[in-house]
């Protein structure tokens, strides 16, 4: 037998049962090992328990504005072995698990109501527990007076579905989609709006994307769809083209326009702004295409005629889309995202989008094409009424929209703390998300190596090192998990680790939403 030299870093739990099977090793450094591969099971036997210990309260007062903009977010953070959770309390009660979890908590749509003491308890397996410092919170009403009448318009909700389908496998990659989506998300998030902006989908990503926005639109919702990629139209129908189709696919690959647009239209909302950015030649084909329609079936029971809708073009029938190099956006959101946010009806929006249109250059290559079948002065400004469709649309809204909690570590003896984020990929999609491991205080000698331990299903890329792009999250199988390893650049040897386990983050968490 033989001992292991002390600059020994396992990397896996197999690893160093590997290694310990003919060495010899000392209690303390088989703990430290053990740490490194989180391997909280065999720690648990070796490794002393330490008593919970709050590292950072919750602010000791508080004071918010009601309304549907306002958030409550409080931080505790707790050291222990084994290693702390955490439970909130609202005046002396336990807050429900749904509504808190983990250190940080966060309420939506403050009212008065929220108004009292919270505190956070943390505690630990061996029965060791701890409690913040008070946080007394005060909600005043809002200052805006509300009328007793409501607006001759409003809302119930407002809802966005965008798709941006950029990186083709078998075609010509389009380089502004992913610009329009996020020009457009920004803007409707102003607005607020619920944004649900999707990039690089396939077949069926883009059918259950639509079947997953329709569960949103509720009695009185406002809903928008984009849609920025490739297309074409076939024996009088519009159809989206995938991203692992060719330039040469058949209508049985993509997902017809007719077919989304009646869906939408089918669901009980009061006001539907649905768009279509692409390409509208002309591809023959000797397939019937009234066998080859995809039909992404609306959750609120048969289709039937409404007049609730604008339809827009951005292209006329046989003609192609266009993109300018050197711009931002494409030719039709370039002028589009100028009037979207203003308070005006949406028809007027869109005339105004028309007449800036007319005096661009290649306003002879592209000709937009709008059809309505309403003719209410409904305006995407237009206030949202908080109601029961508005508060169960917010229970849905966390298994889209929620992201892992921002995490700190202390880098064992050296006196640093290792800080991984999370964020969606710029800002605004929900199938991509951004992570970032940093070290704080910078460390120039310190490498850091950022990797995915399960992705099963969805993409992985590393942007850096020390950024990750997590991708096509609608098809994560299995939870996402993570590592985050420190290098000192000159020894190689590795100066700590972290395993990171990310469960189901934004969209990859909506199959979970009829369990537990």
């Amino acid at each position: 037998s033989s001992c292991l030299s002390s600059t020994y870093a396992p990397t896996s739990a197999d690893d160093l049962v590997l290694a310990l099977q003919n060495s010899f090793v000392r209690t303390s450094e088989l703990i430290r090992w053990l740490e490194l591969v989180d391997a909280i099971d065999a720690l648990l036997l070796l490794k002393p328990s330490e008593p919970v210990a709050i590292t950072l309260h919750p602010e000791p007062y508080l004071q918010l504005e009601a309304g549907q903009e306002s958030i409550l977010r409080l931080t505790c953070r707790a050291s222990s072995f084994p290693p702390p959770k955490y439970e909130w309390y609202f005046n002396g009660k336990p807050l429900s698990s749904r509504i808190q979890a983990g250190p940080v908590l966060e309420l939506f749509n403050l009212t008065t109501d929220h108004s009292g003491t919270y505190k956070c308890r943390a505690w630990n397996a061996c029965g060791s527990e701890s409690f913040s410092n008070d946080c007394e919170v005060v909600v005043t009403p809002c200052r805006r007076k509300l009328v007793n009448k409501p607006p001759t318009l409003y809302a119930t909700d407002k809802v966005a579905l965008l798709i941006s389908n950029a990186n083709y496998e078998h075609d010509e990659k389009l380089f502004l989609t992913e610009n329009d989506v996020e020009s457009l998300a920004k803007s409707l998030a102003a607005l607020n709006f619920r944004i649900l902006a999707f990039k690089d989908l396939g077949k069926r990503d883009i059918i259950n994307a639509v079947r997953t926005f329709c569960h949103f639109l509720q009695n009185g919702t406002y809903s928008l769809f984009y849609y920025a990629g490739h297309g074409f139209k076939c024996c009088g129908k519009d159809y989206i083209q995938s991203i692992d189709c060719s330039n040469e696919c058949s209508v049985e690959d993509c997902v017809c326009f007719q077919d989304v647009i009646a869906c939408i239209k089918s669901t009980p909302s009061s006001f539907n702004l649905i768009m279509w950015d692409a390409c509208r030649d002309c591809r023959e084909t000797s397939l019937d295409s009234r066998t080859s329609i995809v039909q992404t079936d609306p959750p609120h029971g048969s289709l039937r005629a409404r007049r609730s809708s604008v339809v827009v073009f951005a292209t006329s029938p046989y003609n192609s889309a266009v993109e300018v190099k050197g711009h931002q956006n494409g030719l039709f959101m370039e002028h589009l995202k100028r009037h979207v946010g203003r308070t005006v009806p949406v028809h007027e929006a869109i005339r105004c989008t028309l007449r800036d249109f007319e005096s661009h250059a290649l306003s002879d290559w592209q000709i937009p094409v709008v059809k309505y079948d309403i003719a209410g002065d409904h305006s995407l400004c237009d206030a949202i009424l908080d109601g029961p469709g508005y508060r169960g649309n917010e229970i849905l809204w966390t298994f889209v929209s929620t992201l892992p909690p921002d995490e700190e570590f202390r880098v064992t003896e050296t006196g640093l703390r290792l800080r991984v984020t999370f964020s969606c990929d710029r800002e605004v999609f929900c199938n991509s998300m951004l992570v970032t491991a940093s070290l704080l205080p910078p460390v120039p000698s310190i490498h850091i190596d950022l990797q995915t331990l399960v992705c099963d299903g969805a993409r992985a890329v590393n942007l850096s090192t020390a950024v990750l792009r997590v991708s096509s999250l609608q098809t994560l199988v299995s939870p996402l998990r993570l590592s985050v390893v420190l290098r000192d650049w000159e020894s190689k040897n590795v100066v700590y680790l972290r395993n990171l386990h990310c469960g189901h983050p934004l969209v990859a968490a909506w199959k979970l939403r009829n369990s537990g």
